[in-house]
């Protein structure tokens, strides 16, 4: 190895998307490259047993490598590989995971479920604005690449994002949060102001860029700079539909980016949970109520235990909207509240950060044993290490199955299903 640069033979492909080659007994990551190809790294990372590195030159590429549609790989790190070989290569990793992890070497995986559209799902964005450049950061920097399209997005985003090139002057941002209703067609945004961005003149390019972009709804302020935030000019929330419910939705309240994939995700949980009238079911880390208020729709009494306030008020606020009942959102941390509830919950859906679950929370739920779980995952690294304690407290898989929410990324979102 001589200047940080070594040839690397990949034989496959590890989670996070990075080939993985060996050289002398080092194992070498690959950005970039991928399983079956010979590539040159240049190394930025160094360990006794492993390597890390960025491809630099490709020798011998794999069938299964396709022209990348944007320059910046950061926002769609896997835009080079085929759609099809993404997806099995999910597969691949989900299994590969759960052996190293939760010791499952015959995990019952269902075939990943691909997503409809490949490219323009996403509902929401968060850009950055650099002089005149508005886009994301390049990786590992905080310099922003220029992006006056992009293909991710929903159509009324890019709708949107042209409408702020236009009026929008250097200095005014420093970035914009983006959220589409992909069941109304519209949008709305939040500014993060810039060092010459003061109120008024933010006011006046909110109206003027409404007034260039009819499907803009409103336009809000993020807090901050010393600005005390709000909306500045039109609606402050929109509307969108996911499991037969109308969700009204602050701009920066989380909420599932694939619109169609999300439905699946909620035919699933209602799959593994078999709501109805008479069951009891808690939904932990239940952000605006995605899973709790479609599981209460169909009959189910639901108690769901969000942390964050503004999410709360979201999912309270939808209930009401839909004329909800037999549904109570409680506002704590999981691990904070879950001592307070007794036995007798019929079944628990559990959808939580991608840190996953706090020991407590696995130690609480094996207390209060629900006959059965549904797990959505988004990590599965951390899948396998939550798997483990609760197949020891005498849980068994039901079903595994990935679903893809997030194509062009290596994120891979996994729904379990388990039985006491």
């Amino acid at each position: 190895m001589y200047n940080d640069e070594l040839e690397l033979q990949v034989d496959s492909i590890a989670q996070g998307g990075d080939g993985v080659g060996r050289v002398d007994g080092l194992v070498v990551f690959a950005r970039g490259a991928l399983p079956g190809e010979r590539v040159r790294v240049r190394l930025f990372e160094r360990r006794p047993s492993y390597a890390r590195g960025v491809m630099i030159e490709l020798y011998e590429a794999s069938p299964d490598r396709v022209e990348p549609r944007l320059s910046i790989d950061a926002h769609a790190p896997w835009q080079h590989i085929a759609y099809a070989a993404q997806l099995r290569f999910k597969e691949q990793i989900l299994r590969e995971q759960l052996a190293k992890l939760a010791g499952i070497t015959d995990a019952p995986v269902a075939p990943i479920i691909p997503a409809p559209q490949a490219w323009g799902y996403r509902n929401n964005a968060r850009l950055h604005a650099q002089g005149d450049r508005l886009g994301y950061h390049e990786t590992g920097t905080q310099s922003v690449v220029d992006l006056p399209e992009d293909p991710m997005l929903l159509p009324v985003l890019n709708e949107a994002l042209a409408g702020l090139r236009s009026v929008a002057s250097p200095g005014q941002l420093d970035g914009v949060t983006l959220r589409a209703s992909a069941a109304y067609g519209y949008s709305i945004a939040a500014l993060r102001p810039g060092p010459e961005g003061d109120l008024a003149d933010l006011e006046l390019l909110a109206d003027a860029w409404r007034a260039r972009v009819p499907s803009l709804s409103g336009v809000l302020v993020e807090r901050g700079r010393g600005h005390p935030g709000g909306g500045i000019s039109g609606a402050t929330t929109i509307h969108d539909t996911l499991g037969g419910v109308v969700f009204e939705l602050g701009a920066e309240s989380f909420f599932q980016v694939n619109a169609a994939q999300a439905e699946r995700l909620i035919e699933l949980v209602n799959a593994g949970l078999a709501p109805a009238p008479g069951k009891r079911l808690l939904d932990l880390y239940s952000g605006v109520g995605t899973f709790a208020l479609p599981l209460a729709v169909a009959g189910a009494t639901v108690t769901a235990i969000e942390e964050h306030p503004s999410a709360v008020l979201d999912g309270e606020r939808s209930a009401a909207l839909n004329q909800i009942e037999h549904v109570t959102f409680v506002q704590a941390a999981v691990e904070r509240i879950l001592y307070d509830f007794e036995p007798g919950f019929d079944g628990v859906v559990l959808d939580p950060p991608r840190r996953g679950c706090h020991p407590t929370v696995l130690d609480e739920l094996a207390r209060l044993a629900p006959p059965r779980i549904v797990y959505i995952s988004c990590h599965p690294g951390i899948l396998g290490r939550d798997l483990g304690p609760l197949l020891r407290a005498g849980y068994k898989l039901e079903s595994l199955q990935p679903i893809d929410l997030f194509p062009q990324t290596p994120h891979i979102e996994t729904v379990v299903t388990l039985t006491r």
